[in-house]
């Protein structure tokens, strides 16, 4: 009867240490309602949410279950570490415990630590065996001032590839003849432009004409010289004559 009355006392103080330890994580502090995870029923940590976003506060509380003030190997701090989705530290810090062995913080969610989105772990630990940890999403928002600064500068890049890319097609274009054009990388004839004639100073059949007329002129003057003479000769024969 003894053993029975023994068991049920331990079971009902287990039962009441559960539920002081969910009581102590589950309580409003400060107003905050909270998400715990309990590890070996010695220490518990809680989120007052799953999900935070940038600029948002993270209230995080959680107890100590077998925390005795007046054991010296007990009475000190917890350490609390938040690790980012690559491991990286982005918090850690001492947490004093009060009386009733309970702890207590705030994280605001932003930085040059918060980098990246997806899940982030709260590790909370009190000596090297008393450990706790909880794992809630990350999500990055973009302020005004970052929104308009990225669209700024992919519109600069766009501008700046495509006056490259002009340049380099007026390079090109230089290469090509009159009467052509660049097209996709090559010089092609532009169809709608008349073409002119070059000048070579005179055509064959002007030039053969020329050449006739230059013939005839010589031979009109060796013939008028001819009659000129023969009219000389014939009057110095007269006046011999005479």
């Amino acid at each position: 009867m003894y053993c029975k009355m023994k068991a049920i006392l331990l079971f009902a103080l287990s039962a009441i240490m559960l539920s002081q330890s969910y009581g102590l994580v589950y309580a409003d502090h400060g107003g905050h309602h909270y998400v715990s995870e309990l590890i070996t029923n010695e220490m518990t940590v809680g989120i007052d949410s799953t999900t935070y976003r940038t600029g948002e506060t993270i209230n995080i509380a959680g107890s100590v279950i077998d925390y005795d003030e007046s054991d010296p190997y007990k009475n000190f701090d917890v350490t609390l570490k938040l690790l980012a989705p690559n491991n990286n530290i982005v918090n850690i810090s001492q947490l004093p415990l009060s009386n009733d062995g309970s702890y207590s913080t705030s994280i605001i969610a932003q930085g040059p630590l918060w980098k990246f989105d997806g899940d982030y772990t709260i590790s909370v630990s009190h000596g090297p065996d008393t450990n706790a940890t909880i794992t809630f999403a990350f999500v990055i928002l973009e302020t005004e001032d970052e929104s308009a600064a990225a669209e700024a500068e992919a519109e600069a890049t766009e501008a700046e590839a495509a006056a490259e890319a002009a340049a380099a097609e007026a390079v090109a274009a230089e290469k090509c003849g009159e009467g052509t054009y660049l097209e996709d990388g090559v010089c092609v004839l532009d169809e709608t432009v008349e073409s002119t004639p070059v000048s070579t100073g005179s055509s064959p059949s002007t030039g053969f004409n020329s050449w006739i007329y230059s013939i005839s002129f010589t031979v009109l003057i060796a013939f008028a010289i001819m009659i000129i003479l023969y009219l000389i000769s014939r009057a110095s024969r007269s006046k011999s004559d005479d």
